[in-house]
């Protein structure tokens, strides 16, 4: 899917029809199951929202989502995300890519009041994400550290143990987790990077659809609910 042109249609919302599905995001529900196993624990790691709903994705059934079909512009357009909350005769601009006499979005905005729907785990550009990957890592990594200073306490323990079982401890489990599923996760950054050119919005790979949704309702802008931003 990614490999493929992406295309903006835009125009007035008619037909809409949206019902609940599990979809799965990635080529296969290994990954899927190992991607969405790291979400939720990098996010849960940093009180980030939306854990609960990355955990939710590691079954075999995919992520609990609000699957909609609509008409935008004599086009039929398919999709899925969190929460579909847009109505019909609602003037959007659809990122989507063609397969047969269908379009399936990836994105949906919405020019004029700076919100977009994007497709489940794509809330980063790539720069952004492995800003997000390293941090939360390091952070992980802290943890570890700090839990085994908690745990072990006999002070007999040499400083080289220590520091040799904090370090496989965490390259283990950061291996098994970021290190593992590195492509599955840089494949939703991709797909917020190439939504974000395709909108032509200013620098597509440092986008991070959760800091600017942060500021803009720190402004007054209502809060959106999961899988909704501002830009």
């Amino acid at each position: 899917m990614d490999e493929t042109t992406y295309e903006v249609i835009e125009g007035v919302i008619e037909n809409l029809n949206v019902y609940d599905a599990d979809v799965n995001y990635l080529a296969n529900s290994e990954a899927n199951s190992r991607a969405a196993g790291i979400f939720s624990v990098l996010q849960a790691a940093t009180g980030s929202p939306g854990a609960a709903h990355s955990a939710q994705a590691s079954n075999d059934a995919g992520d609990p989502v609000e699957a909609y079909s609509m008409t935008v512009g004599g086009k039929t357009i398919h999709g899925s995300f969190w929460k579909t909350t847009f109505q019909n005769g609602e003037h959007v601009k659809v990122v989507a890519f063609r397969e047969g006499s269908i379009f399936h979005a990836i994105a949906v905005a919405d020019p004029e009041n700076q919100v977009i729907w994007m497709q489940p785990h794509c809330e980063r550009g790539v720069v952004e994400q492995r800003k997000y990957l390293v941090r939360n890592s390091l952070i992980f990594v802290v943890f570890v550290f700090a839990a085994l200073a908690f745990l072990v306490k006999d002070e007999e323990m040499k400083l080289w143990l220590y520091l040799a079982c904090g370090t496989s401890t965490s390259a283990g489990i950061l291996f098994f987790t970021v290190g593992m599923s590195w492509g599955d996760l840089m494949t939703f950054a991709k797909r917020m990077s190439r939504v974000g050119a395709a909108l032509q919005l200013e620098s597509p790979d440092d986008i991070n659809l959760a800091r600017s949704t942060r500021k803009m309702i720190k402004t007054g802008k209502p809060e959106l609910p999961m899988g909704v931003y501002y830009y």
